[in-house]
């Protein structure tokens, strides 16, 4: 039967050698002193072509040198561990050719000295199954890239087509709102026109044919009557057409800022004496100013702005009822109020004001083309300005202007 001794290492040998595991055992110089059956089928070598040989000759040579240094540094402070965490270690065939492994290491001591222990399997197809893993997840990976830039591509040509969609429906509503727009404009001037030329041509018409019978009756007095009114008419006339040019110019931009140093009060005493001549009975404007003589501007926006504004409040003013004008100019603006006492704009036409052809509820039998502040109020653009009004109905209007002493942006 054999001592439990003898039937023990009897146990261990078989164990030894048919492990599934290379088993090696190296002493203190790491030289291999003994090694299982699978470590020699693992590495390729012969049972006797092992022993004694150093253990970096089953490392690969790239890293041989750098092994040495491992090894000493083990066998000077021993644990038990496993090799390579963190990363794949590889063995070195007879053969030269390479292959994964899994290292654990142990050690124990004798009277002889240190000794280490080392298990080792070969992990290649584990190895192998791990790459294709890492393939399979890489291609996925990247087909998943694909496919999500794809989704993002096909996202933003989506947006874009509705974006593309939806301005051409703002395009289209816009076209739409303008054409109304334009429609109503049209209707508004056909109105204007039909009643604003009518009115002046028939009076120079019928005046044209009496004249001729008071010059042969010979009634200078009554022709000279006849004569003003033609002359009248013709300056309604006139005023309908600079409105249009003006207007015109405008549009296409054709007319420029041409800024100067101009002498403020003299400038608008000009226009008010000027424009005097077309006040109704009784009716004076007023002029209060105050602050700097000089101002930066140019002169005829400025002139033209003033002729409107004063001609719709002499126009829209009773008989007696003065204008106020009343200019303050400073270091950085200049402002300007002109006030009547005339028929006021009502609420519901305030909104409207500055529109083409716009004209109130309430002057619809006083002359004009309802572009007179449409004029104003792009000359102010121009001019970098700003305007606005307050007013009550029977209790008259007041404009305010501002202008910005610097124009170095126009």
């Amino acid at each position: 039967m054999g001592t439990p001794l003898s039937r023990a290492e009897s146990s261990f040998e078989s164990v030894f050698n048919h492990v599934n595991e290379g088993i090696l055992i190296a002493n203190s110089n790491g030289e291999i002193i003994l090694a299982n059956p699978k470590c020699f089928q693992m590495f390729g070598y012969d049972s006797s072509e092992l022993q004694g040989k150093k253990v970096e000759a089953l490392v690969p040579r790239d890293i041989a040198e750098k092994h040495i240094g491992h090894r000493e540094a083990y066998m000077n402070k021993p644990m038990k561990r496993p090799m390579g965490e963190n990363f794949i270690l590889h063995g070195q065939r007879k053969d030269g050719s390479k292959f994964p492994v899994e290292i654990s290491l142990s050690y124990y001591e004798t009277s002889d000295g240190m000794y280490a222990i080392a298990f080792i399997i070969d992990i290649t197809i584990r190895h192998e199954q791990h790459e294709k893993i890492q393939k399979i997840n890489e291609e996925l990976r990247l087909l998943n890239e694909t496919l999500e830039k794809k989704v993002s591509e096909r996202t933003l040509v989506l947006k874009e087509a509705l974006t593309e969609l939806e301005n051409s429906k703002d395009e289209l509503t816009n076209a739409l709102e303008k054409e109304k727009e334009l429609n109503e404009m049209k209707s508004r001037f056909i109105s204007m026109a039909s009643h604003e030329f009518r009115t002046p041509l028939s009076t120079i018409l019928s005046s044209a044919s009496i004249i001729a019978k008071y010059i042969e009756l010979q009634q200078a007095d009554q022709s000279e009557k006849h004569i003003t009114r033609i002359k009248g008419a013709v300056n309604g006339l006139t005023e309908i057409l600079n409105d249009f040019l003006s207007l015109g110019k405008l549009e296409e931009g054709k007319v420029r800022a041409n800024l100067q140093q101009i002498e403020v009060k003299a400038v608008l005493e000009d226009v008010i004496s000027e424009i005097q001549a077309i006040t109704r009975p009784g009716q004076n404007i007023l002029l209060a100013f105050s602050g700097l003589k000089d101002f930066y501007i140019d002169k005829q926006m400025f002139r033209n702005i003033m002729i409107n504004l004063l001609a719709n409040a002499i126009k829209f003013s009773a008989d007696n009822k003065n204008i106020e004008v009343t200019c303050e100019v400073g270091d950085n603006e200049m402002k300007v109020d002109v006030k009547d006492y005339g028929i006021g704009i009502p609420e519901s036409d305030q909104e409207h004001l500055f529109e083409r052809f716009y004209r109130g509820q309430n002057v619809s039998n006083i002359q004009g083309t309802g572009l007179g502040l449409n004029i104003v109020l792009k000359y102010l653009e121009m001019l970098n300005g700003t305007i606005w009004f307050t007013s009550a109905v029977n209790e008259g209007t007041t404009f305010h202007l501002e202008f910005p002493a610097k124009n170095e942006n126009l």
